[in-house]
């Protein structure tokens, strides 16, 4: 009897998962990318897709929607598939979404069960839909080419790297504001120009990538790049960045406070004769290393901090974990005290000797 109540019961299954009716992958569009802007009454969604999961060739359609979601089911009247996003790399939002504010277009990402929110999240300049119809030597550039821009500021230390999570998180988060990498087409593709910042959901600025590295770099999620210094009449160095660490410790005695301190080790990759010659020339170099550091971090805290209101430093979140007392008397007038705050910036760089060739050959 137990024999036969296991056969009755495999066949019932076998039953049963054969009338699931799930699409088969061929029926589906294998989502790479998304593109959402804003129309002024809904939404345009751009997809890059491939056919199957072995077709190395990818597609781009457009559909339009009230909603995201009425978008993107559209696209099944013009392929005839279903829209299956786990293959899915990123999602870039134009600019009208971004200065409309995200809330509305971005909660179909993470509350829809089908997608996945931990992708790369971008910002184009101009529209989302440009940028994922960007084409490299007459083809259609990768996504896996464009999600990898979102890893390049772990190399030039001057791009920000966000996921849907992250910024979600520091939109909701007490005391911080969120970022995203800007995106612009360009003749060769497509580059990282620019860092947004938000308040809220909605884009206050841009960053250039000097103001990009000093705010990476207070964050110590600055890993390494190149840094040039000197001029043309004095000669350029050009230093490789490398155990960079970055601290931000906060005070409230007299007024809440804010030291933001850099330290950094550099080898010299490229220098000019001219700057190496002088018999003083690592400490200039340093010297001038150091002050372009310090000036970066305080031209980012100047723009997205002083003049915009947004605290990408997460200098709110700083005081509420050390002072939560102070963070809930001040967390409602914040986006106004921190502009009256105090921040002092200091970076110590040391740049590694090297041994002097002997110009004068071998004696």
């Amino acid at each position: 009897m137990k024999k036969l109540g296991a056969a009755l019961l495999a066949v019932i299954m076998c039953i049963t998962l054969s009338g699931c009716n799930y699409p088969e992958l061929y029926e589906r569009v294998l989502i790479h990318g998304i593109g959402v802007d804003w129309t002024g009454s809904g939404y345009r969604v751009t997809v890059r897709s491939s056919a199957s999961a072995e077709d190395e060739g990818e597609e781009l359609f457009t559909c339009e929607g009230e909603t995201v979601l009425q978008a993107l089911s559209d696209l099944s009247l013009t392929t005839g598939r279903e829209p299956f996003y786990s293959h899915n790399y990123l999602v870039v939002f134009g600019m009208d979404c971004a200065l409309n504010g995200l809330d509305d277009c971005l909660d179909f990402f993470v509350r829809y069960y089908n997608t996945r929110p931990a992708v790369k999240m971008f910002l184009s300049v101009t529209t989302a839909g440009e940028v994922l119809s960007a084409e490299n030597d007459g083809k259609l550039m990768k996504m896996s080419q464009l999600q990898a821009l979102g890893r390049g500021g772990r190399y030039n230390g001057q791009a920000a790297e966000v996921e849907i999570l992250d910024f979600v998180n520091a939109v909701k988060g007490e005391g911080t504001s969120p970022v995203l990498p800007a995106l612009r087409a360009t003749e060769e593709g497509v580059e990282v120009f620019a860092t947004g910042y938000f308040s809220g959901y909605k884009l206050m600025g841009l960053m250039d990538p000097g103001g990009t590295r000093g705010w990476l770099a207070a964050m110590d999620r600055l890993e390494m790049g190149e840094l040039t210094v000197g001029g043309p009449e004095e000669g350029r160095v050009t230093l490789s960045l490398r155990n960079v660490s970055g601290s931000i410790e906060p005070d409230i005695a007299g007024g809440p406070s804010f030291k933001i301190e850099l330290e950094v080790d550099a080898d010299i990759s490229s220098a000019d004769r001219v700057q190496m010659e002088r018999p003083d020339a690592y400490e200039r170099i340093e010297d001038a290393a150091r002050q372009l550091l310090e000036g970066e971090v305080q031209s980012a805290i100047e723009q997205a901090v002083m003049e915009d209101g947004c605290d990408i430093f997460g200098f709110g979140r700083l005081l509420y974990r050390k002072e939560p007392d102070f963070w809930r008397e001040q967390k409602e007038s914040w986006p106004d005290l921190m502009k009256e705050c105090r921040y002092q910036v200091s970076a110590s760089v040391k740049v590694r000797r090297l041994e002097q060739e002997n110009r004068n050959g071998i004696d």
